[in-house]
């Protein structure tokens, strides 16, 4: 398998400078650049800088997704509107890791998948979808790392994890997942009925409705905290309103903390034998309505019954590839309609009769082995 990865960056809170640019371009004579986008594309050798290095000095958001079983989604937050606090209940050794500069906090998402990632990989499209997962995050939605940490802990398990390790908090709404999630979920092949099964203990977020407006206390900022928001503001400056809103929590007495998450009291185990049990009733629902279509699908073929039959030979007449394809199709089709009616035997006395007078195309023969009786 040939090698491929790719590595795309992009700012969100302000475009690069013409300086920046220029110390970019110097990483590879290859970038796609823009003033808010780079993007690295390797079919052999690497990337020649240290990516969280790069995204600390120039970008908000990197993706990286690699063919042999490497997703990486990596984000820069100010440290004025990010806490630490907030995602260090999902710090997870090689999986989920923060850091911090004078300036900024980094969270790095690093899963890799043993064996590789199954079928082509395109790392193109992705990152505008994951886009607004940075300022979910910022607003204390936590979802993804809760979601990371389904992911990898089967894995983890016993190694970087106890044994059977509980799981982490429970953020609130893990049964209405954005699109983003929905995006992240695909992109890193989470098993869907461990979702579900993770989301039943998922508490709905709590009305704010009865709290006073957070608007009640801008009268009781200083004139100089007023005149300070209103320059950030004219000098368009990132997140002021995030700025502002974690002020007037201060003043209201409210913490920078995240939305009220449930304990995590299960352990990976009893998830596991959850989602087991929800793949079993999914797949028996899955059944039953296939049975349900399938009948319908029939009981409109009846009434075309001998037209179809007649279609069979004229197909068959065609002595070609596709109309044999289509006729071995027919067949089937009349094969379970007889069996549906309870006139099984008809079936086999007109097919046995197809395959005698047939018997000298061993192209066709080979498609009616196909036809199990």
């Amino acid at each position: 398998m040939s090698e491929y990865q790719y590595y795309e960056f992009q700012t969100i809170d302000r475009p690069l400078t013409a300086n920046e640019q220029a110390e970019i371009k110097k990483l590879s004579s290859r970038v796609q650049l823009t003033p808010t986008q780079a993007i690295f594309l390797y079919n052999y050798g690497d990337f020649r800088g240290d990516p969280e290095k790069v995204l600390t000095q120039y970008f908000d958001i990197m993706f990286y997704i690699a063919n042999w079983g490497t997703w990486r989604l990596m984000f820069r937050f100010p440290k004025a509107i990010a806490d630490p606090t907030w995602f260090q209940p999902y710090d997870l050794p090689d999986a989920i890791t923060i850091t911090q500069t004078s300036r900024y906090l980094v969270l790095d998402i690093h899963i890799t998948e043993e064996g590789g990632i199954g079928g082509w990989v395109e790392g193109e499209g992705w990152l505008p979808r994951l886009l607004p997962l940075r300022d979910d995050l910022l607003s204390g939605d936590l979802r993804l790392l809760y979601l990371v940490w389904l992911r990898v802990a089967p894995y983890l398990a016993g190694y970087a994890l106890d044994e059977d390790p509980v799981e982490p908090p429970l953020p609130p709404n893990l049964s209405q997942l954005s699109d983003p999630l929905q995006a992240f979920i695909d992109l890193v092949e989470l098993n869907p009925d461990w979702v579900t099964a993770a989301a039943q203990a998922s508490p709905r977020q709590q009305s704010t409705s009865d709290e006073p407006p957070l608007e009640t206390w801008l009268s009781a900022l200083s004139e100089a905290e007023r005149q300070e928001f209103l320059l950030k503001l004219v000098r368009r400056e990132p997140h002021v309103d995030l700025q502002l809103i974690h002020r007037l929590q201060e003043l209201a007495g409210a913490t920078r903390s995240t939305p009220q998450a449930a304990p995590g009291q299960r352990r990976l185990s009893e998830l596991e034998a959850i989602a087991n049990l929800l793949k079993t009733q999914r797949e028996q629902k899955e059944q039953t309505a296939a049975r349900k279509k399938r009948i319908q699908e029939l009981e409109a073929l009846a009434p075309r019954e001998a037209q179809t039959w007649k279609r069979v030979v004229e197909l068959i007449a065609l002595k070609q590839s596709k109309p044999y394809d289509e006729a071995t199709a027919l067949l089937k089709d009349l094969r379970d309609l007889a069996d549906h009616q309870g006139r099984s035997p008809e079936f086999i006395q007109r097919f046995e009769q197809l395959k005698s007078e047939y018997q000298n195309r061993p192209a066709l023969i080979t498609r009616f082995r196909t036809i199990k009786l």
